[in-house]
C-alpha cells in the first residue's frame, strides 16, 4: 500500500557568486512544485519548499524529479541595474540549468521513507548540483546555456 509522505527542501548557493535560482520538483504524474526565482548571495542557504509530497511503499512506481535553473548575477553601476541585493546593484548574467547542456532533463533523486519529515538539501556548485537526503546523494551537472554576450567577467 502506498503511503503519502512529505519533506522540506533547502537550497544552498556554493558557487562563490551571486545567483538567482529556481527549483522545480515533480513526483511522477503529480503537479510540479515551483520555488520561483530567488536571489542568493554566495554561501547563502534558504528554504525553497516547506513541504513536497511523495509516496513510498508497495505498488509505488513513481520517483521524484528535480530541476535547478537560474541566472548568474553580475554587479554593475547603479545606472544599469535591474535589482539590488544588500546595497549592491545587479543585472542578470548567463542562464544556467542543471542536467547536461541545452536539452537538460529532470534529475531523478527519489525520496524514501527515511526522508519523511526531514530536509533535503540541494547544494549548487559552479559545475554541479548535489541533492542530499538522509536516504542518499545524487549529483548532476550545472551548465550555462547561453553565451557571455555582455562581456562581464569570465565563467559565472
Amino acid at each position: 500500500m502506498a503511503t503519502r509522505r512529505t519533506a522540506s527542501v533547502d537550497l544552498e548557493n556554493c558557487t562563490g557568486s551571486y545567483f538567482r535560482l529556481q527549483v522545480l520538483h515533480q513526483y511522477t504524474n503529480e503537479g510540479t512544485d515551483d520555488s520561483g526565482l530567488l536571489d542568493f548571495k554566495p554561501g547563502e542557504r534558504k528554504r525553497v519548499f516547506d513541504s513536497v509530497q511523495y509516496y513510498t511503499g508497495f505498488f509505488t512506481t513513481g520517483c521524484d524529479n528535480w530541476k535547478v535553473d537560474g541566472f548568474s548575477l553580475k554587479e554593475v553601476s547603479s545606472g544599469t541595474a535591474i535589482m539590488k541585493i544588500e546595497g549592491k546593484m545587479f543585472i542578470e548574467g548567463l542562464p544556467y540549468k542543471s542536467g547536461h547542456g541545452f536539452g537538460a532533463q529532470w534529475k531523478k533523486h527519489t525520496l524514501r521513507a527515511e526522508d519523511r519529515d526531514t530536509t533535503t538539501l540541494i547544494k549548487v556548485f559552479p559545475k554541479e548540483v548535489h541533492f542530499i537526503s538522509p536516504s542518499g546523494v545524487s549529483t548532476t551537472g550545472f551548465y550555462t546555456i547561453g553565451q557571455n554576450i555582455l562581456g562581464l567577467g569570465i565563467g559565472i
